[in-house]
């Protein structure tokens, strides 16, 4: 349901420790698997094979924990290379090197599909963003003032020009409920946040040319642009 350049991540170290029973708090993209003209109903070690079998358990080297990411891993510029092979940790649940996992699979009936997305559209988003600024912020305390929207906060968009083509214009009211920033370097910082579902996070970086108000980029008095995106999780 993310762009394709969006990662599905699951939430910060302390958000899912307790793993299936925080999933019902925030937690991964939820999904409903269903199994045609199956020979048999499946036993719940059926269940727990699949999940080793499809997280690859087998090529772990220990039992991996969920532990929490360094969003500006991704941000390198000239003077400050950061890379993934100084900070990054991913969090996930087994060793798939397509890098999907999954956890607590369980029975469902057959109301869970058809119900799913319109619960879904109904739930907190948390985001995770490498930001780039074209003003140079000179301070955490700085970049903390010009941000220093009170939350939540109501924003309005217009349909982003990046899918205009495909869907009607008009304006939709999000609300963002939390905001915060860490600064990385004079043109760097990452944004962490937690929106209303349906919200265009993108746009509300970049502003989307002045049609998404108000944005990161009216905030800050300068244009700005988003080079990550990660859906950190859900509340469900």
């Amino acid at each position: 349901r993310e762009d394709l350049d969006v990662r599905m991540l699951l939430p910060p170290a302390g958000a899912a420790s307790n793993r299936c029973a925080e999933e019902e708090q925030v937690g991964g993209r939820p999904f409903v698997c269903e199994v045609i003209d199956a020979y048999r109903m499946p036993t719940p070690q059926d269940l727990t094979i699949v999940t080793e079998v499809v997280n690859r358990v087998d090529t772990c080297k220990k039992r991996l924990d969920v532990t929490d990411i360094v969003v500006d891993a991704g941000i390198v510029s000239p003077n400050n290379p950061v890379s993934a092979e100084n900070g990054e940790r991913r969090r996930r649940y087994g060793c798939n090197p397509d890098g999907v996992d999954v956890a607590c699979m369980s029975y469902c009936t057959s109301s869970s599909f058809k119900g799913l997305q319109a619960e879904t559209e109904n739930k907190v988003k948390h985001y995770g963003c490498a930001v780039w600024c074209e003003e140079p912020i000179k301070s955490q305390e700085e970049l903390d003032a010009r941000l220093g929207v009170a939350v939540p906060v109501k924003i309005y968009q217009s349909t982003p020009l990046r899918v205009l083509h495909r869907r009607a214009s008009g304006v939709r009211t999000r609300h963002v409920l939390t905001l915060s920033a860490r600064l990385v370097n004079e043109h760097w910082f990452a944004l962490h946040l937690s929106t209303s579902a349906g919200t265009y996070v993108k746009e509300f970086v970049h502003g989307d040319c002045g049609r998404t108000k108000p944005s990161i980029s009216s905030m800050l008095g300068c244009k700005t642009d988003i080079l990550r995106l990660d859906c950190e999780g859900i509340a469900m």
